[in-house]
């Protein structure tokens, strides 16, 4: 239990550190103060700081993975399941913009490992985006990186409001990303129409 506990708070801990210094300027050192566990401690536990940096993102990923899950699965019809799955992805990000940053920001920092780590969390949600297919007339007949492109839309429009520090700000993005998310699969009219329906 109790080292369950210290591995719970060295998680937090880099979360914290990495937020703050972001993952390059982040120290053992750092993390273990933040912590408040020896170097002993963290070296039984980690083997490098890039070890704690990625079990930290595991952590984080999942927590938001269920999180989008949850409220997804909640809904019905495809576009109100996809507005749902990114409320509650915008949520927690606005939430928590340290764990936002690590999430989507630091870990392209964090070298090799940490960015397939990444490219493996946004493959997650491509089963929640495939389901526009059969929404979607003709969905089926769509390229087959549709969904990756998709994904990489929104990514990358959140990242971009994390990397000039506008955390708060993500749920007012809510409209954008959906129309981002359902473009692809029913085009820019139908999109329109599904964004506008629910304001």
């Amino acid at each position: 239990m109790i080292a369950r506990s210290q591995r719970e708070r060295l998680l937090e801990a880099a979360v914290r550190v990495v937020a703050e210094k972001g993952y390059g300027a982040a120290t053992v050192a750092d993390l273990t103060r933040e912590a408040g566990i020896s170097r002993t401690t963290f070296y039984a536990m980690f083997d490098d700081k890039e070890a704690c940096f990625l079990a930290a993102y595991d952590n984080v990923a999942e927590a938001l993975m269920r999180r989008v899950a949850k409220a997804y699965e909640g809904e019905e019809r495809w576009p109100d399941r996809a507005r749902a799955g990114l409320a509650a992805l915008l949520g927690a990000l606005a939430e928590e913009p340290a764990i936002a940053r690590l999430a989507l920001v630091d870990v392209g920092a964090a070298g090799p490992a940490a960015q397939r780590r990444y490219r493996a969390a946004l493959q997650r949600l491509t089963p929640l985006f495939e389901e526009g297919r059969d929404f979607a007339p003709g969905g089926r007949s769509l390229p087959a990186n549709t969904s990756r492109m998709a994904i990489g839309a929104v990514a990358g429009l959140i990242a971009d409001e994390l990397a000039e520090g506008r955390a708060e700000y993500l749920p007012g993005l809510l409209s954008d990303l959906l129309f981002a998310t359902l473009v692809p699969y029913i085009g820019p009219a139908a999109a329109t129409r599904e964004v506008g329906g629910n304001e």
